[in-house]
């Protein structure tokens, strides 16, 4: 039989077993109490929105992140909470 694998459960320690699931949940609440959220937003019919999601997000802001020297997904992270920053300075 297999279990599902939660690499921070506390009975197996990753393993596999039939708490896993549980505690992957717990866990997930915890993080989530109101479930997931964006990061940002962009309205596609703004052009101040295009332009700040294009430096998020856009093919440039991707290579550089997953490039050499680059932040990887959390650099895409940081860039996606800048510009919700600058939206709401832009919206007030």
């Amino acid at each position: 039989m297999s279990y599902f694998r939660y690499r921070h459960c506390k009975w197996c320690r990753g393993n596999g077993c039939i708490f896993c699931h549980d505690e992957a949940e717990k866990e997930y609440q915890r993080q989530f109490p109101d479930g997931p959220k964006p990061i940002a937003t962009f309205k596609t019919d703004d052009p101040a929105d295009m332009e700040r999601a294009k430096r998020a997000i856009g093919g440039d802001a991707i290579a550089k992140a997953f490039g050499p020297g680059g932040g990887g997904v959390e650099e895409i992270i940081h860039n996606c909470e800048e510009a919700a920053k600058e939206q709401e300075r832009r919206n007030g």
